[in-house]
C-alpha cells in the first residue's frame, strides 16, 4: 500500500498562458463555481463533468456507431454543450476544492484520471461530426490527442507544474471543436467537414493544423523541461522516458498493419483499449510524481498489442479458428484486459490515499466550510 502514499507537502502548481482563460473564462469559472454547495466534494464535480461526455458518446453509439452517417441536428448541439460543461466542471473543481478547503493529492490524481478517460471519449464526438468512419484517420486522431496528453503529464512529472500554452487543447482546442459542432448542427456535415479548398477537404486542413499543433506542443514541452532541469542542475534521460509511448504505439500500428480488418471493423473497441492503456500509464506517471518515485518505464497493459499479434497467429494457425472470430475474440479480450487493469489501479490508489489521509473520494468526510 505504501507505494501509493502521497507526499503531503507537494503543492499543485499550474501556469495557464491562455488569453481566452485570462480575459474571459477565469471570471466565468469563479462565478459558475458558486452553484456547487459546500458539502459537495470537488471530485464529484470532476466526475459530473465526465458524465456529460458519456451521455454524448451514448448518442453517438446510438445514431452513428460507425461514424459515417448524419445524426439528428440537435445531437451536434448536445456534443458542443457536453464539451463546454466538461471544460467548465473540470476548471471549477480546483476552485471548489480551495473554497471548501479540500485540496490535496487525491484531487490532482482524480482530475488527471478523468481527463485521461475523456481524452479518448471526446474523439468519438469529433469522429461522428466529421464523418471520419472507422478508418486510419480515426486511429491517427486518437494518437495525436493521446500524444498531447502524455506529453503534458511527462512535462508535469519533471517540472512539477502543469503548463497550458497560449493555444492549448483543454481551452482553445475545446472551443474550436465546440464551434465546429455548432456549425455542423446549423448546416450539415458536408458543408462543415467535406467541402474542399484547392482539392482538399476542410477535415484535411483541420488534421494538418492538429499535426502542426502537436509538433508545437512537443517542442514546448521539451523546452519547458530542459529549462527546469537546467535551472535546478538535474540530469535525466528525457528520450528514454518518452520511449514507452512510442514503442507502445509502434506495436499498435504493427498489429493494425498486420490485421487491418481491426481498423475497419473493431476501431471503437481498439480505441477504448488504447485509451485505457494510456490512461493507466499517465495515472502511474502522476502517482510517481505525487510520491516522488522514479518515472514508470514499464506498464504491463502496453504489452497488449504484442499479445494480440501472437494470439491471433496461435488461434488461426494452431487451433484452426476462423480468422474473423479470432480477431473478434482477441480485440475484445484486449479491451477487457486493459479495462480491468485500469479499474484495479484506480480502486487501489483511491483506497490507499483515502485511508492514509482519512478522507472520502466522492464525499467530504471532514467538512471545514459550512
Amino acid at each position: 500500500m505504501g507505494y501509493f502514499l502521497p507526499d503531503e507537502n507537494l503543492k499543485y502548481q499550474s501556469e495557464d498562458r491562455s488569453l481566452l482563460t485570462k480575459y474571459f473564462l477565469k471570471k466565468f469559472w469563479v462565478k459558475f463555481e458558486t452553484i456547487f454547495p459546500v458539502w459537495m466534494a470537488p471530485n464529484m464535480v470532476t466526475l459530473s463533468g465526465l458524465i456529460f461526455i458519456i451521455i454524448s458518446d451514448l448518442l453517438v453509439f446510438y445514431y452513428d456507431p460507425d461514424f459515417n452517417v448524419a445524426s439528428p441536428k440537435w445531437c451536434y448541439f448536445a456534443y458542443a454543450l457536453s464539451l463546454f460543461l466538461y471544460q467548465t466542471f473540470d476548471a471549477c473543481d480546483g476552485i471548489h476544492a480551495r473554497r471548501t478547503q479540500q485540496s490535496g493529492p487525491l484531487g490532482e490524481l482524480f482530475d488527471h484520471c478523468i481527463d485521461a478517460i475523456n481524452t479518448t471519449l471526446s474523439i468519438f464526438l469529433f469522429a461522428s461530426s466529421a464523418g471520419l468512419g472507422k478508418s486510419w484517420l480515426l486511429i491517427a486522431s486518437q494518437f495525436a490527442t493521446l500524444m498531447n496528453f502524455y506529453l503534458s503529464t511527462w512535462e508535469e512529472f519533471y517540472t512539477h507544474k502543469l503548463f497550458l500554452s497560449e493555444f492549448s487543447g483543454p481551452v482553445e482546442g475545446i472551443f474550436m471543436l465546440m464551434t465546429l459542432f455548432i456549425a455542423t448542427g446549423l448546416t450539415d456535415t458536408q458543408t462543415v467537414w467535406k467541402n474542399e479548398i484547392f482539392g482538399y477537404s476542410y477535415t484535411f486542413y483541420l488534421c494538418t493544423f492538429g499535426g502542426v499543433f502537436l509538433f508545437f506542443n512537443i517542442y514546448s514541452a521539451k523546452r519547458n523541461v530542459d529549462q527546469y532541469l537546467s535551472k535546478t542542475g538535474q540530469k535525466h534521460n528525457l528520450i528514454k522516458t518518452l520511449s514507452p509511448f512510442f514503442l507502445y504505439y509502434g506495436c499498435v500500428y504493427l498489429l493494425l498493419f498486420l490485421h487491418n480488418d481491426i481498423v475497419y471493423t473493431y476501431a471503437t473497441q481498439m480505441m477504448l483499449s488504447i485509451g485505457s492503456t494510456i490512461a493507466f500509464t499517465v495515472g502511474r506517471i502522476i502517482v510517481a510524481h505525487l510520491t516522488k518515485q522514479d518515472f514508470p518505464m514499464f506498464n504491463f497493459p502496453m504489452l497488449t498489442p504484442i499479445f494480440q499479434i501472437v494470439f491471433i497467429s496461435l488461434l488461426t494457425q494452431v487451433f484452426s479458428f476462423d480468422y474473423d472470430e479470432a480477431l473478434k475474440l482477441v480485440v475484445y479480450s484486449g479491451m477487457g484486459l486493459t479495462f480491468g487493469i485500469h479499474a484495479c489501479f484506480i480502486i487501489d490508489i483511491i483506497h490507499s490515499i483515502t485511508k492514509y489521509l482519512d478522507i472520502y473520494a466522492l464525499t467530504i468526510k471532514h467538512q471545514k466550510v459550512f
